[in-house]
């Protein structure tokens, strides 16, 4: 019996990795709840849940190097310490490829061009609340501007949120052209401050030199110490001695 429900399994990533990161938090995070021993230890039966749905995830995104010992030598503890590790080190690695995927889809958003797509949406939400529609569309349209804010309060957007929320304020838009009359003027330049910031970060890494190769370090085991001059050494010292 391991942590995780089948509820945690719905809208999982598509990247493998990604996958097993998330489901791996879930699992790892319950397994800490538990009620500890007198010693302050998780139970081993509770250790052993955790590690076998933690390996048979990895069995099935193809997470390598992830096994446990379900009778080890030594205390239980050092067994779970290993395996944790061994985690550890394959999660970084999927936050690794996330991090350059994320960066790859996304764009960071200076303070100015900020300002200009919220005073935009400012605009928008203006239009929308004043306009003869439905009150449950608009309300609608409003949830998905408000979304979009959100988005926008991050370090770095987005761009595919971004595009869809965009194209399901178009959808409302397009059927409420006469009045909504100036909403898709206003999303066409919330559309083109996204793209102008995209392509001028992408030009910018684009421009960047290439990084310097490693240069090679001494081996110090092997290198001989640098010889002293004590002779020399002396005869300094006996210039500055007062007797």
């Amino acid at each position: 019996m391991g942590y995780l429900k089948n509820d945690d399994y719905d809208d999982l990533p598509e990247d493998d990795g990604e996958a097993f990161a998330k489901l791996e938090a879930i699992s790892r995070d319950r397994l800490y709840k538990e009620e500890r021993d007198r010693d302050g230890d998780l139970p081993w039966e509770c250790i052993l849940s955790y590690m076998n749905e933690i390996t048979a995830l990895a069995d099935q995104f193809e997470v390598t190097e992830i096994s446990y010992d379900a009778q080890p030598e030594g205390h239980y503890s050092h067994e779970f310490a290993r395996f944790t590790r061994a985690v550890d080190y394959r999660l970084a690695q999927i936050r690794v490829r996330m991090s350059r995927r994320n960066t790859r889809n996304s764009v960071a958003i200076t303070g100015p061009v900020r300002e200009k797509i919220q005073h935009h949406l400012e605009r928008l939400k203006e239009e929308v609340k004043a306009a003869d529609i439905a009150d449950k569309r608009k309300n609608a349209l409003l949830d998905r501007i408000a979304d979009f804010e959100a988005e926008l309060t991050k370090r770095r957007v987005n761009l595919a949120a971004v595009m869809t929320v965009i194209a399901l304020v178009s959808s409302v838009i397009h059927d409420n052209a006469e009045t909504l009359i100036e909403s898709r003027k206003i999303v066409q330049a919330i559309s083109a401050l996204f793209g102008a910031a995209k392509n001028a970060e992408d030009e910018a890494t684009t421009r960047l030199p290439a990084p310097e190769p490693f240069k090679a370090l001494q081996d110090l085991r092997t290198a001989e110490p640098p010889k002293q001059n004590f002779a020399a050494f002396d005869s300094e010292l006996d210039d500055e001695m007062p007797f």
